[in-house]
C-alpha cells in the first residue's frame, strides 16, 4: 500500500512540472496569438475564422485521442508527442505574417493541442487515490496557474518582442516532456474499448455538454478578444501580460478552495456558480471605459474557469462508464471546444462590425443560456459527495 503511494505521489509531481510548462506556454499563446494576429494587420472577423479554424480540427483530433487513449491505455505518450509538436507550432507561429501562414498554424495547432489538453485531465484523475480527488486535482491544476502566472507577468516585461516570447514559450512545451517521460502509469496496456455511441447514450452526461456549448460559446468574448480590446483601448504588452497574470493569479487562490469545496459539498454548486459567473463577466466588460478597468472583471475567474475546471471534470468523471473515461473528458473538452468554434466566428464577425459591447451583451445572452439549462438539468437531483470518481 506504501509502494503505490508513493508511486502515485512520484507521479502527480511529474504530472505538476509537466502542467507547470505547458500552461506556462499555453498563456503566452492566449495572450498573444490574437494580438501578434492584429498586428500583422489581421481584422477581427479573420482573427475569428483562424480560431475557428483550429477549434474545429481540435473538435475532431479531440475524440480522436481520447478513443486511442481508451484503446491503448497509454494517454501519456500522447502527450508526450503532443507537447513536442506544440513546441514546434508555437514557434512557427513567430515567424507568421500572413493570413495564409496563419492558416497553416491554425490547422497544425488544431491537431496537436487536444493531444496535451484532453489527456493531461485522464492522467492526474487516474494518478489521484478515490479520496479527496476535488483538492487533489486542484493541487495538481494550480501549478499550472503558477506557470501561467509567470509566464504572463514577468517574462513580457523582459521581453518586449512578441517574437521572443513564442520563442520561450515554444522551449518552455519542449522541456514540458521531460516529467511526462518519467511517467510510471498506472494503467494497463489495454483497457476496454469506449465507443462515442456508447458514450451518447448517457442522457445526464449529454445533458451537461448541452449546457457547456452554450457556455463556451461566450469564452472567445471573454477571453481572447479582452486582449484584442486591450490592445484597442491603449493598453501594451506588459499591460496585457498584467491582464493575464491577474486572471492566474484568481486561479492560484481560486483552485484549492474549489477543490476542498467539491469534496466536501460536491462538484454541482461549483457548476451552478459557473455558469451563474459567465454571463456576469461578460456584461461587466460591457462598463469599461479604459483598459485598466479591464482588471476588475478578472474575478469572475474564480468560478469561470477555476470553479468550472475542477468541478468540471470530476462530474465528467462521475458520470462516465468504465470503458469511456477518455472519450467523456474528450467529449467535455469538445463541447468547449465546439462552443469556441461558433462563439470565435460570431464574436469577431460583431466586434469588427458592431463593436465590443455588441459582442458582450451577445455572449452574456448566450452563456445565460448555458445556466438556464444546466439548472433545469440538475433540477430536483442529490448531490453525491462521497462517491469515488
Amino acid at each position: 500500500m506504501d509502494t503505490i503511494k508513493d508511486e502515485q505521489k512520484r507521479n502527480l509531481w511529474l504530472l505538476r512540472a509537466a502542467c507547470f510548462f505547458q500552461v506556462f506556454s499555453f498563456g503566452i499563446l492566449w495572450s498573444f496569438s490574437s494580438v501578434w494576429m492584429k498586428e500583422q494587420g489581421v481584422g477581427e472577423t479573420l482573427i475569428g475564422l483562424i480560431s475557428s479554424t483550429s477549434i474545429a480540427l481540435w473538435f475532431f483530433f479531440g475524440l480522436l485521442w481520447g478513443r486511442l487513449a481508451d484503446r491503448t491505455g497509454r494517454p501519456d505518450r500522447i502527450v508526450l508527442l503532443g507537447g513536442i509538436s506544440l513546441g514546434m507550432v508555437i514557434i512557427f507561429l513567430g515567424h507568421c505574417y500572413t493570413v495564409e501562414e496563419f492558416f497553416v498554424y491554425a490547422v497544425w495547432i488544431g491537431i496537436c493541442l487536444p493531444m496535451v489538453s484532453t489527456q493531461m485531465p485522464i492522467l492526474a484523475v487516474s494518478t489521484l487515490g478515490d479520496s479527496d480527488r476535488g483538492r487533489g486535482y486542484a493541487s495538481y491544476r494550480i501549478f499550472g496557474s503558477f506557470g501561467y502566472v509567470i509566464g504572463n507577468l514577468l517574462v513580457p516585461r523582459l521581453l518586449d518582442d512578441i517574437f521572443a516570447l513564442f520563442i520561450v514559450a515554444g522551449i518552455a512545451l519542449f522541456v514540458s516532456v521531460i516529467p511526462i517521460g518519467w511517467l510510471r502509469v498506472q494503467l494497463p496496456e489495454r483497457r476496454s474499448s469506449g465507443s462515442l455511441r456508447s458514450a451518447l447514450d448517457n442522457r445526464e452526461l449529454l445533458g451537461f455538454l448541452c449546457a457547456v456549448f452554450f457556455f463556451a460559446l461566450a469564452s472567445p468574448a471573454v477571453f481572447t478578444f479582452t486582449w484584442v480590446y486591450a490592445r484597442e483601448l491603449g493598453g501594451d504588452n506588459a499591460f496585457i501580460g498584467l491582464l493575464a497574470a491577474v486572471q492566474g493569479g484568481v486561479a492560484i487562490f481560486a483552485l484549492p478552495l474549489t477543490g476542498r469545496g467539491a469534496d466536501r459539498f460536491g462538484v454541482r454548486m461549483p457548476l451552478l456558480l459557473a455558469f451563474i459567473a459567465m454571463p456576469l463577466r461578460a456584461l461587466s466588460l460591457t462598463l469599461i471605459s479604459s483598459y485598466e478597468w479591464l482588471l476588475l472583471p478578472q474575478v469572475f475567474h474564480f468560478f469561470t474557469w477555476a470553479g468550472f475546471e475542477v468541478a468540471g471534470v470530476l462530474f465528467v468523471a462521475r458520470l462516465a462508464s468504465e470503458g469511456n473515461k477518455g472519450m467523456a473528458q474528450a467529449m467535455f473538452m469538445s463541447a468547449q471546444v465546439l462552443g469556441s468554434l461558433l462563439g470565435s466566428a460570431l464574436s469577431g464577425y460583431v466586434a469588427e462590425h458592431y463593436g465590443y459591447d455588441p459582442m458582450y451583451y451577445m455572449s452574456g445572452a448566450l452563456a445565460a443560456a448555458g445556466l438556464v439549462l444546466f439548472a433545469w438539468q440538475q433540477r430536483g437531483r442529490r448531490e453525491v459527495t462521497d462517491e469515488p470518481v
